[in-house]
């Protein structure tokens, strides 16, 4: 027997997904049998600039209710199928308007004869195993719109929680009496003295009453901003079923109850970004990096390192000690033996000033043979730093990466800056070094220079932080760091987020360097 059949309700989703599959790939093999080229997954949007003609990006998801990027990429496949075209909107230069070809529409006959017989097929199928389809769907559908399932099984895991907890706490009580009036005594004067010490310093518990603002607050952040707006409300509705079930109750810290807040989050999303802080954020993203003074006159190239002796990573780092302060995020920039390159960058700073030191390392690995950037120890930052550090990589203004956040209707390109004042590198082999600490604006540059060709990655897998947004303050003290958008490959339409970017040479952090020497010398 099937197994996944034994597992009954407990797992419809995959059976619906099993089943979406093959009716997918039966309707791919009906157009291919029927001499049309189409695909299954086109054909609501197609209906719909069909019957009602050119319709912008945002109009065609919110009425199919899918993503702005699904439908970017199912309107793009259309595209390059000829059935489809996009204009710019006349008003609003940032909206596209997408609307069908002469050819598009010339397969509409033909379309609409494969679509009667697939409806009547179906009914048909259906209807024999006993049921109305639509009308079941329907049902289902408005039930779930009227009650999320999620918060009617977490409501019964809570109350069955609080059930286990009560009994085991009863059971704990009895035969304790005695120790605890024991203990009392024992540990009352000690008790004092230290509640007078920390009394100061002790900060407020957190209550009932604020941890109900806490929690709207959260939700309307959740369910009014976050990239995904179905699982924007489903995170809502788990930590009101969680308010509402005591799940916070033992939490009377701030520290603490954000922790707690923050597990529930990243467990429904998967959303390395996404979090709950008690007291203010240091800053908006990214790690805080050196400024310098508004009149200082930027500093000069870091130190040409020529002649190392021996060959290996070790000899390297005890002969250049890395400098105590960084200068913008970047640690460290040297020729090692082989003139090859190695510029280790701790953070993308979001500074001007940074720009122009850049330039300045840069100009040192003007004629290097080739170039190895370590990211291992990066955590993200601003995206300039990385624009204008990638346009040294090409030899014209490349594509990197787009983005999309929530209420945009048309993906932001994000381009290598179009003039940079020193020589570039197009030729040079580039090594990019990561580790699992590489995260968000480190992984972006990443990706975006390996998706052109032009880097090996060497190390481990990164973060898996493809998300980005802003801090914004919630009730009292706290505060939280709400994803708005992401950033992917238009071309593919995949990002990183949570699954990070594999290497194309998987070794630990610690040997990625010598094995990018290794690779650079062979070449």
């Amino acid at each position: 027997m099937d197994f996944i059949r034994q597992l009954g309700p407990l797992v419809l989703d995959h059976r619906f997904r099993r089943l979406t599959e093959s009716l997918l790939k039966v309707a791919d093999e009906i157009y291919a049998g029927s001499g049309l080229t189409f695909r299954a997954r086109w054909a609501s949007t197609y209906m719909i600039l069909r019957d009602d003609g050119p319709a912008p990006i945002g109009e065609v998801a919110q009425r199919l209710r899918l993503t702005h990027p699904a439908i970017i990429g199912i309107t793009d496949e259309m595209i390059d199928a000829g059935l489809a075209e996009a204009t710019r909107d006349k008003d609003d230069g940032r909206r596209r308007i997408i609307g069908l070809t002469d050819k598009g529409r010339q397969m509409s006959d033909d379309l609409t004869r494969v679509w009667d017989a697939m409806t009547s097929v179906q009914a048909t199928r259906f209807r024999t195993a006993g049921c109305e389809i639509i009308d079941v769907l329907n049902a289902v559908e408005d039930g779930m719109s009227a009650k999320s399932i999620s918060v009617e099984v977490l409501d019964r895991v809570a109350r069955a929680r609080n059930q286990s907890a009560d009994r085991k706490a009863r059971m704990a009580r009895r035969g304790r009496a005695a120790m605890q009036a024991f203990a009392l005594v024992t540990a009352m004067s000690a008790a004092l003295v230290v509640a007078r010490q920390a009394a100061a310093q002790t900060p407020a518990a957190i209550g009932p009453a604020e941890k109900a603002a806490l929690v709207k607050a959260l939700s309307d952040s959740l369910v009014g901003g976050y990239i995904y707006e179905k699982t924007g409300r489903m995170m809502a509705d788990s930590i009101g079923v969680e308010l509402r079930g005591g799940a916070y109750d033992a939490y009377s810290s701030g520290a603490g109850l954000a922790q707690r807040l923050t597990e529930t989050l990243r467990r429904i999303s998967k959303d390395r970004h996404l979090g709950v802080r008690f007291g203010l954020p240091a800053s908006g993203g990214g790690p805080v990096l050196r400024r310098m003074a508004p009149n200082a006159t930027p500093a000069g190239p870091p130190r040409r390192v020529v002649r190392i002796t021996g060959d290996s990573v070790a000899a390297v780092k005890q002969s250049v000690p890395t400098p105590p302060s960084m200068e913008y995020g970047i640690a460290k920039a040297e020729i090692l033996p082989g003139n090859i390159g190695y510029l280790d960058v701790r953070g993308f700073s979001g500074d001007p000033g940074a720009l122009r030191v850049v330039d300045s390392v840069m100009a040192m690995f003007a004629s290097v043979d080739a170039l190895i950037i370590d990211v291992g120890r990066n955590s993200g930052g601003g995206p300039q730093v990385i624009q204008h550090l990638s346009a040294y990589l090409f030899d014209k203004p490349t594509h990197l990466v787009s983005s999309i956040a929530r209420g945009m209707d048309t993906p932001r390109e994000r381009w290598t800056s179009p003039n940079v004042p020193g020589k570039r590198i197009p030729k040079s082999p580039v090594y990019v070094l990561t580790s699992r600490r590489t995260f968000s604006a480190a992984e972006s540059f990443t990706f975006g220079l390996r998706n052109n060709g032009r880097v090996t990655v060497v190390g481990e897998p990164t973060g898996g932080g493809g998300h980005f947004g802003d801090f914004i303050p919630l009730a009292g003290q706290f505060s939280m760091f709400l994803p708005r958008g992401r950033t992917f490959d238009p071309r593919t339409d995949k990002g990183w987020e949570a699954e990070g970017i594999r290497p194309d040479v998987d070794v630990s952090y610690d040997g990625a360097l010598d094995k990018a020497l290794e690779l650079a010398r062979r070449r």
